[in-house]
């Protein structure tokens, strides 16, 4: 036991603290590629993507040719916000709703109604760009003007979730959306995701359809694939295991029985199970509060199907969150006591660990 090293959470400062948090959206999800929605939501020149990411407000649009750009949303003009959340535009550009001025969608000023072509150089006030990329149909967006593409960043990332191209997530769509405010830094979240030391007591539904969990342990020893078997053969995350809803596609049949999830940092998780994937984004909001944005993905025949029914999914999906999230504010606020310095991770929290390791090299000094 003396021999034993002891691996410490962060601190109680860095879980609730306003001036860790502002550091930690300048500094970490402003330099880092952040998942921000389905390309299928950007389809057409008129559809507008409208996402928080690092605290700055971000449009995702898609011109003519297909090809994604992101801008701050934040004209040149004097600075009114662009666009709202669910907005559609017209198909040619992006308006301003203070003065009118117009862009095309590749950024470039167009339009600037009672104001003279010799009052303003138009060819260098253009929308400020953000990087934006899409992977499998996930879209991304990194505030960083330059850095690693971002099929590499998702390559250096510890829970490979490149290896679920196998499933051909990019022709899925999103047959469910869901939205849940949670009272809990998004630090919480994301460990809580990682371990499972929590399931037994926490999640009953849970740890019955994926029996191994009932041990405490994320991961199955005996399967060098990172998924996890599913009670008696069922191939859905349902009560019963089971649904009429069709396999993705490059389900074997010990996939098919099985769940796999990946975090991808700092603000995505995917699950995968038989029949259904879901994405979820974490928006953090100030250090005691996370947007948690739930996408459940079914294949495209399913979801265009008349008798669509993906209840079943969404309801068990959302009964084992609400317990996470349950949970996740408990701790929140015994983090925040002023008796709480910093807790400890027990093996079976190596995930968590690895995920504190991973914040600490990405983070400035002090």
């Amino acid at each position: 036991m003396g021999d034993h090293e002891v691996h410490y959470t962060l601190t109680g400062h860095e879980y609730s603290s306003r001036e860790v948090f502002e550091l930690e959206m300048t500094t970490l999800f402003a330099q880092q590629w952040c998942y921000v929605g389905r390309s299928e939501t950007v389809t057409e020149p008129s559809d507008r993507l409208v996402v928080e990411v690092g605290g700055e407000s971000v449009i995702v649009v898609r011109d003519r040719e297909g090809v994604l750009h992101g801008f701050f949303n934040v004209c040149r003009h004097r600075g009114a916000r662009l666009c709202d959340e669910g907005d559609r535009g017209a198909p040619g550009g992006i308006t301003c709703p203070y003065h009118a001025w117009s862009y095309s969608l590749d950024g470039r000023l167009i339009g600037t109604p009672h104001v003279g072509r010799d009052e303003v150089d138009r060819d260098s006030m253009s929308l400020w760009p953000v990087r934006v990329d899409e992977w499998e149909g996930f879209v991304f967006v990194s505030l960083a003007e330059t850095g690693e593409d971002l099929r590499s960043w998702l390559g250096d990332q510890s829970h490979e979730p490149l290896g679920f191209e196998r499933h051909d997530l990019g022709s899925l769509r999103t047959g469910v959306r869901t939205v849940s405010e949670v009272k809990a830094n998004w630090k919480i979240l994301i460990d809580n995701y990682n371990e499972c030391l929590h399931c037994p007591k926490v999640h009953p539904e849970l740890v019955e359809l994926i029996p191994i969990y009932k041990t405490g342990s994320v991961l199955d020893p005996d399967r060098s694939d990172g998924g996890v078997a599913l009670a008696g053969g069922a191939d859905s995350f349902t009560l019963s295991g089971r649904s009429w809803l069709p396999l993705l596609a490059g389900m074997g049949e010990t996939e098919a029985s099985s769940y796999f999830g990946a975090a991808v940092f700092p603000n995505m998780f995917i699950d995968i199970t038989g029949t259904s994937a879901i994405a979820t984004t974490l928006v953090p909001r100030g250090p005691a509060h996370t947007s948690v944005i739930s996408e459940y993905l079914f294949t495209a025949e399913a979801v265009a199907s008349d008798d669509f029914d993906p209840s079943e999914v969404v309801e068990f999906s959302e009964l084992v969150a609400r317990q996470d999230y349950d949970v996740c504010e408990r701790v929140q606020a015994g983090v925040s006591s002023r008796a709480f310095s910093r807790g400890v991770y027990a093996d079976k929290d190596s995930m968590a660990h690895e995920f504190n390791e991973w914040y600490r090299r990405v983070m400035p000094e002090g």
